[in-house]
């Protein structure tokens, strides 16, 4: 009995030595954020950018949405960047847009275009057509 004692001892102390030496990290406590992927943002409000330029050089208007982008093969599918909302704003009557990369977190920087094509930035707050450029 005792040497069988001994040999599960060992084994679970073997097992426990090889998962805490294996080099993995411990996993991310649930629910924790990973920081906004501004690059992804400003990738996403660029692409959309893209899309709107060819979309009005074929139909003299820009899209209302971007299903419309998508639908005609300009956008892959929604532009998304870890940690923001992108948001695309229409004009009525289809002679101008806005798109804004709003952070999930307050102390990123949030990210805004239109129909010039410029992207502006604002930390901390939601940028627009006055804000300094990144």
């Amino acid at each position: 009995m005792r040497i069988i004692r001994r040999i599960l001892l060992l084994w679970i102390a073997a097992s426990l030595l090889a998962s805490c030496s294996s080099g993995d990290r411990p996993a991310a406590p649930e629910g924790a954020a990973k920081p906004p992927d501004e690059n992804a943002a400003i990738a996403a409000l660029k692409e959309i950018n893209r899309a709107q330029a060819d979309f009005i050089r074929r139909t003299r208007r820009y899209a209302q949405r971007t299903d419309e982008l998508i639908a005609d093969s300009l956008l892959k599918g929604e532009p998304a960047a870890e940690g923001y909302t992108i948001q695309m704003l229409p004009s009525a009557d289809a002679v101008s847009y806005t798109v804004s990369a709003t952070p999930h977190t307050p102390d990123a920087r949030h990210f805004f275009t239109d129909k010039s094509g410029v992207i502006r930035a604002e930390k901390g707050k939601p940028a627009s057509a006055e804000s300094p450029e990144p």
